[in-house]
């Protein structure tokens, strides 16, 4: 049957070069970028914050590493972690950077980017995007989107068709809705057009995601964990911060001081969130892991009184006490039990 969208009216796509309608005052636009070898997420990350942060020819990083600036009508915050290929034969090190990279992100990043170069896509990224999924979970799916990195002066349309030819390639994109793009890095260096494209597809994605940044129970742990790290490390300088104030207001009057006093103050909300996210990434697998087992315990007991239910009481009791045991055991079987009873008594609510 022929299609007729031809017929429906397009909407107008809004430039990235508008003040994205889910940004307000402060906010910033987060993008989490990984890669699998090479330059090609350094070189990208230079080219979304329109400032060379990164050197032309570093081709890896030893920990997540975070930079920001202001650009198409935003301010920008990149995190770039240290190819992931260097670490998958250490989950250790692996985790190491996974923590790094959601305390620098928290509390959850607009847009996650993989980024790969032309001609080295090959098996391991797929294998390394699993790595990704496991620990963030499946859902980081909808918030990421491949980018192709390369300097050829063929045709995007040429090129498409090669990259398509790529299994590996075709793998990559259906974990991801499809959602990819080819970025030419030395155009980008030239025309600062070919990032705002970039930049239009990801506010496009996060458009589709309803405007909300990517989150899970990690995320809204650690910036738990982040916010009172930092109201205490404030505590602890109020001291420093009124010896500063007193200073400031000998040496500068009116606007002055108002401006002074800004710069300090932000310069130590700064500081303290990244001493705050550093010290939390450290420990942060520990309580998450005790929070996932409570809540196994948790779930595991009330599946089990719910099964003893048809014996009485007294079932519902034993129930409850066998549920909490295998909750507590086998945490991720219980959950998914649960699921499914919640799941199945919703759907008998709305008959």
């Amino acid at each position: 049957m022929a299609s007729n969208e031809s017929s429906k009216p397009k909407r107008r796509r809004k430039s990235s070069m508008d003040e994205p309608p889910y940004l307000s005052g402060d906010a910033e636009f987060r993008v989490l970028l990984f890669g699998r070898s090479g330059r090609s997420q350094f070189s990208l990350a230079n080219s979304i914050l329109r400032t060379d942060v990164f050197n032309d020819e570093l081709c890896n990083i030893t920990e997540s590493q975070r930079h920001r600036s202001e650009a198409f009508e935003r301010k920008l915050a990149v995190v770039n972690t240290p190819n992931l290929s260097e670490y998958e034969a250490s989950q250790k090190e692996l985790k190491r950077v996974f923590k790094m990279s959601v305390c620098m992100s928290s509390p959850g990043p607009y847009v996650v980017l993989f980024a790969f170069d032309l001609n080295n896509i090959s098996p391991s990224a797929v294998s390394i995007l699993e790595l990704v999924t496991k620990h963030f979970g499946d859902s980081i799916l909808n918030h990421m989107m491949v980018v192709v990195c390369h300097e050829e002066e063929k045709e995007d349309s040429a090129l498409e068709e090669k990259v398509k030819t790529n299994r590996d390639f075709r793998e990559l994109i259906e974990k991801c809705g499809q959602r990819y793009h080819l970025f030419n890095e030395r155009k980008a260096r030239r025309d600062e057009k070919v990032s705002r494209q970039l930049l239009e597809k990801m506010d496009d994605m996060v458009r589709d995601n309803g405007c909300r940044f990517y989150s899970n129970h990690q995320y809204q742990e650690a910036e738990e964990r982040i916010q009172k790290e930092e109201r205490f490390m404030m505590k602890g300088r109020e001291k420093e911060m009124l010896t500063k104030r007193k200073e400031l207001e000998s040496r500068y009057t009116g606007e002055g001081l108002e401006e002074e006093l800004l710069q300090f103050e932000t310069r130590i909300r700064v500081e303290n969130r990244e001493k705050a996210e550093r010290k939390i990434s450290e420990v942060l697998g520990f309580t998450l892991t005790a929070v996932d087992y409570a809540a196994a315990v948790g779930k595991g007991a009330a599946l089990g009184a719910l099964c003893g239910a048809v014996m009485g009481f007294e079932g519902m009791a034993v129930g409850a006490a066998v549920g909490a045991v295998v909750g507590g055991v086998i945490g991720g079987a219980a959950s998914a039990a649960w699921g499914y009873v919640t799941n199945a008594a919703a759907q008998m609510n709305r008959r």
